[in-house]
């Protein structure tokens, strides 16, 4: 495989290329490329997940029937991860009935919450598939460098030299 340059990379994200595509349920979904608005949407639906303890080897069954009903948002994630922040909506037109029966209408244009259908096909997949999809579409988003960034950042806010007020 070809490796590329990284303003290659920047305009590929800038202009959203996919970076391949997945078939799900019949409909080919484009996979977004890696970006920072796609990685803080991830981030608020993570904030929302129960905190799962550790349990014994022997407990495991009982913890995931407990738990399972507040996971509803992996398949909001693994949504977000495939289809991108950008295109989570999208606009779609709808035939409309002829004017009586001869003259045709314009179709109406409405919004479709894509990532809700989406969302709610990827929890008919196996779980070990979900998870798969869902850890290797995070390594993807390239969330080193991302972590990088925010902790320079910090990190300079933190050397950012204070005004003393005096008293």
């Amino acid at each position: 495989m070809e490796q590329k340059t990284i303003e290659q990379k920047v305009a590929s994200a800038i202009l959203e290329k996919p970076l391949g595509s997945i078939e799900i349920d019949g409909r080919v979904y484009d996979i977004a490329p890696p970006s920072t608005a796609t990685l803080i949407l991830i981030s608020e639906i993570i904030s929302t997940l129960p905190v799962v303890e550790k349990v014994p080897k022997d407990k495991i069954l009982y913890s995931v029937l407990h738990n399972a009903k507040y996971f509803k948002q992996l398949g909001d994630i693994a949504a977000i991860l495939i289809l991108g922040a950008n295109h989570l909506v999208e606009e779609r037109e709808i035939p409309q009935e002829k004017i009586l029966g001869i003259i045709p209408r314009k179709p109406k244009k409405v919004f479709v919450d894509v990532k809700s259908e989406l969302a709610e096909k990827l929890m008919y997949i196996r779980p070990s598939i979900l998870n798969n999809y869902i850890i290797s579409r995070l390594q993807d988003m390239e969330i080193v460098d991302f972590f990088v960034i925010t902790t320079s950042l910090s990190e300079a806010n933190i050397l950012k030299a204070r005004k003393e007020v005096e008293r």
